[in-house]
């Protein structure tokens, strides 16, 4: 939880005003960080001028933004109005706790005094009998029915002071009910009191350390022992006096109502404590709360009202989303018997997989339902339509059909996805992907384009080894320093914002585990081509489409002459643990062995047995926990699952080859390039409109049965070419996950960064390159390595 959300959620209701208001001080400090920015930029541009006549004669072609650094009267100016503003806000503190703590110790003192006028005739009862009435259990204290054989029951506490009232001289009950709430609110302001000052003290310390990380200050420590443990809440004589009036308030109410046990007394007071504070946040904050949602959300004029369609010849109306799922549904349905009914192959068997194999890619590629369900549902199907055929060609019994559709769906490219995901769940967690992206990106410097350049870079790079699912999540949070420094309506934010999630998408062909869809292409990749055979072709691919598109953002959007100079990403601090090499060591071991399988594939089999070292190595040594294996994309795993046990049905039903067969006899006569040609767009337009690992898990198949029936067969260079253009669609927002994750980004005013017109202007002519680099020098690394 975010400290400003612990600072709000902790804080005493009634006090709110008087807290340290942490939220408008880390306000000013981004301001201040945005003023610094435009005042460099500002400086730089003054001094380039007035420079440039000299540097055109000497033939000098410096940097500029490392030659002249800031105005020093702006660091000064603004490291002054920070600390006034933290000034203000240490006076506040200080002012009302000196109130609150007077006024409280004044009824501490009067206390004994007003004990002294109630207690007088029945001070020993109390302490006699209030403890064992609280400690009676809830059963006691609500059986109120009358027995014959129970007359000494117990009474309530108000019922034993209404029937001995007469009796012990006359005590005002009345009076020592309030006494004794009077004991139990002061206890509960006096807790409240040192909550305050814990709160506080923290909140002194956490801006200052956001001070000095966001503006690269060194304040922190002097302000807080010269200001901050120097004034009167936070010195350790206020605090430990607090400490001593809260014990004393507690013995004095263990003597009156507990029998003088402090230990009863303590825990009662605590119960009344804690119904506070789950008052104050069940009641009173959920007021603030939704308030301050209101404010936030206060650039949206209303809330979009949810889109209904009215259902054809009735009167009911259903959500146009809704809608749009059941006709997608109904349609895949009506495909799916139609083609029951066709004899389209003249075999039983692969007319039933021609029918499921259309209405699966209708159910993917609309999304009628989530893609994971659709992939569940598959071997339900698989079964009963008694797709699945012996090797003498007839039908499988069910049972034995089962098993075989199971065993199809857990294989070692499951595993090695597996072990990915680990691999990435320990990078992200010990932050050494965030350490290793953020130091790269500190050396960037200002200018935009070396910016844009080097995170684009740092994304393909990830991309590899914490998968091109979440490496656009980490970048983005990387560039905040600068997004929110831009101007408005600045043209470097969604170039950047841009040019991370084509890298990433660019990125998710580097390497086997870098996106789902390889995943898909190792499991028809026969012999497997290992680490050093996939590298070999895909990283030159990827290189060069990076600078490609990294040339057409600059292209388009011109980021230099727009902001010359952004804010500079600052490094991660902090040691490295142990537990960081321990990771670093694992990661690299294991890769090695990856890229070494196929010569040890005698001893070791495949790379998914390789894949259990990660998986035992984090989960048994506690360096990942449960939850960490909760969060794995489980989801992808199933897609992927599905995806193959309709890849097995495919083949065994002979669908495939008989497809493969009719598809060569059109093109046997073809080079192999212009093969992969062929199928390289085809899967770039498929996947330009639908899920990359969709596209890999419906054409895929059919490439490798196709390479495999050529004249001359060539599976691997086809079925790996294919491969890799699956992740070169990306000229769509529902183009790929990287995709998504950054049309989904707004700014401060709730307006989207990026329009689909973005990606179309940018996305197109990187996806047409690098699929032409694919059949290209993809084909030409391919051929030399004997595909």
């Amino acid at each position: 939880m975010k400290f400003s959300h612990t600072l709000r959620f902790n804080a005493v209701p009634d006090w709110i005003d008087y807290y340290v208001a942490y939220d408008n001080l880390k306000k000013l400090i981004f301001q201040i960080e945005k003023e610094r920015v435009e005042a460099a930029a500002a400086y730089h541009r003054s001094e380039a001028s007035s420079s440039s006549s000299t540097a055109s004669q000497q033939g000098s072609n410096h940097d500029i933004e490392s030659a002249h650094p800031s105005p020093p009267e702006t660091l000064q100016g603004s490291e002054d109005t920070f600390l006034g503003a933290l000034d203000l806000q240490l006076d506040k503190v200080v002012d009302f706790y000196s109130t609150k703590e007077k006024e409280l110790y004044d009824q501490l003192e009067q206390l004994p005094h007003i004990l002294a006028t109630t207690t007088t005739h029945g001070g020993m009862y109390l302490q006699e009998n209030q403890a064992s009435e609280f400690e009676r259990s809830p059963l006691e204290k609500i059986d109120s029915t009358p027995h014959l054989d129970k007359p000494h029951r117990k009474m309530s506490f108000e019922s034993r002071f209404s029937s001995r009232s007469e009796g012990t001289g006359g005590i005002n009950i009345e009076a020592m009910l309030d006494t004794r709430s009077l004991m139990i609110t002061l206890y509960v302001s006096l807790s409240e009191l040192e909550s305050y000052v814990d709160l506080n003290k923290s909140a002194f310390d956490k801006i200052l350390k956001k001070h000095d990380k966001v503006l690269d200050g060194n304040l922190r420590e002097p302000y807080n022992k010269k200001m901050v443990q120097e004034s009167v809440p936070f010195t350790p004589q206020s605090m430990e006096k607090l400490r001593v009036h809260i014990e004393r308030l507690e013995r004095m109410y263990a003597d009156t109502f507990c029998g003088g046990q402090v230990e009863i007394a303590v825990r009662q007071m605590k119960t009344h404590l804690r119904d506070q504070i789950t008052y104050d946040r069940n009641t009173v904050w959920r007021d603030m709360i939704g308030q301050e949602r209101k404010t936030l959300a206060a650039h949206i004029v209303e809330p979009t009202p949810v889109k209904t369609v009215r259902i054809p010849f009735t009167q009911f109306t259903v959500p146009s989303e809704l809608f749009r799922e059941i006709v997608c549904f109904a349609i895949s349905v009506a495909a799916l018997i139609i083609l029951l009914n066709v004899d389209t192959f003249n075999n039983r068997e692969e007319n039933y997989c021609f029918a499921l194999l259309i209405f699966a890619a209708i159910m993917w590629a609309t999304e009628a339902v989530p893609l994971y369900a659709t992939s569940l549902l598959i071997p339900f199907l698989i079964v009963p339509m008694q797709i699945i055929r012996n090797d003498d060609g007839s039908t499988m019994a069910a049972k034995d059909a089962a098993k075989e559709v199971f065993a199809s769906m857990f294989s070692g490219t499951i595993m090695m996805l597996l072990g990915g995901f680990a691999l990435a769940g320990a990078l992200s967690k010990y932050g050494i992907a965030k350490a290793f992206a953020s130091h790269v990106l500190s050396r960037a410097g200002t200018r935009p384009r070396w910016v844009l350049l080097a995170i684009m870079f740092v994304a393909g790079f990830l991309s590899m080894w914490i998968s091109n699912v979440a490496t656009p999540v980490l970048c983005f949070s990387l560039i905040d320093p600068i997004l929110r420094t831009l101007p408005d309506n600045s043209r470097v934010a969604p170039c950047l914002l841009l040019g991370i999630a084509l890298a990433s998408c660019i990125g998710g062909m580097t390497s086997p585990i870098s996106s789902p869809q390889n995943i898909v292409t190792l499991q028809y990749m026969n012999p497997n081509p290992g680490w050093g055979i996939w590298f070999g072709a895909a990283l030159p691919i990827s290189i060069i489409s990076v600078f490609v598109c990294w040339g057409i953002l600059l292209l388009v959007y011109r980021p230099d002459k727009c902001t010359p100079h952004l804010n500079k990403i600052k490094p991660t601090r902090g040691k490295i643990s142990y537990s960081q090499i321990y990771i670093m060591f694992i990661t690299l071991a294991t890769i090695a062995l990856w890229c070494a399988e196929t010569a040890m594939e005698d001893a070791i089999g495949s790379t998914g047995v390789i894949a259990a070292i990660p998986l035992f190595m984090f989960f048994g040594t506690g360096i990942l926990k449960k939850d960490d294996l909760h969060q794995f994309l489980w989801s992808v795993v199933v897609l992927a699952q599905g995806g193959m046990a309709l890849g097995f049905a495919v083949t065994s039903s002979g669908l495939l080859q008989d497809i493969a067969i009719r598809i060569k006899d059109g093109i046997e006569h073809l080079d192999a390039i212009t093969i992969l040609c062929i199928f390289a767009f085809l899967i770039l337009v498929f996947s330009t409109f639908v899920s990359h690992t969709v596209a890999a898990l419906i054409i895929i198949p059919i490439v490798q049965q196709v390479g495999e029936n050529l004249p001359v067969p060539r599976p691997n260079l086809l079925v790996m070419g294919a491969g890799l253009a699956c992740s070169a669609g990306m000229a769509l927002p529902v183009s790929g996950y990287p995709n998504m994750s950054a049309v989904m980004l707004e700014n401060a005013a709730g307006k989207p960064y990026l329009s689909s017109k973005d990606f179309l202007i940018v996305g197109i002519p990187t996806s047409v390159f690098a699929t032409i680099l694919i059949f290209t020098l993809g084909y030409g690394i391919l051929s030399g390595v004997g595909y």
